[in-house]
């Protein structure tokens, strides 16, 4: 993963630069520069918009007690949109305008969550068989193991770190003799 935001990172200036470079070859200079700036506001514009749509429905379904899996990937969507388009370049504004298409957002919900399920990182376990308001009607069902019908399982207690050298019975460390 560090490799691979490493690429991202040394391969995303270079990709900018090119466009720059070839979109300026084609219409200059001040019209480039002007296309830049112009993405960069109507990419806010949108963002705005949308993110207040975003809030409204996280919002909602938290006042009705369903957990907003969905809502929250948009909002984290259209913060990665915000910043790309913020960011001046063509290829950072082209992915930044397809994180702000609810169509995109649709497909890539299911395979970041299958992603990061198999790399261990998230479980959307007691989410109930509707999804409870996440990810329900993106491809996964209650026959998934992420999801339960009986709703979150909690386990409280405690622990208590034991040395294995120290003796339990005296409270004395064991000397190994």
């Amino acid at each position: 993963m560090t490799r691979l935001l490493l690429l991202a990172f040394i391969l995303t200036p270079i990709i900018e630069i090119a466009g720059f470079i070839t979109v300026g070859g084609w219409i200059g200079l001040w019209p480039t520069l002007l296309v830049v700036l112009l993405t960069a506001v109507a990419g806010t514009i949108l963002v705005r918009q949308q993110s207040t749509q975003v809030i409204a429905r996280i919002n909602s379904q938290l006042s009705v007690g369903e957990i907003p899996g969905r809502a929250m990937f948009d909002g984290l969507c259209l913060f990665a949109a915000a910043l790309l388009l913020l960011t001046p370049g063509f290829f950072t504004d082209f992915i930044g305008i397809g994180l702000l298409l609810p169509p995109v957002r649709s497909l890539l919900a299911p395979r970041l969550l299958n992603w990061a399920q198999s790399r261990g990182s998230v479980s959307f376990g007691g989410m109930g068989a509707a999804g409870g308001g996440g990810f329900a009607g993106y491809g996964f069902s209650s026959d998934d193991p992420g999801f339960s019908a009986q709703g979150p399982s909690v386990i409280e207690g405690e622990a208590e770190v034991i040395d294995p050298d120290d003796d339990p019975s005296s409270g004395k460390p064991h000397n190994g003799a």
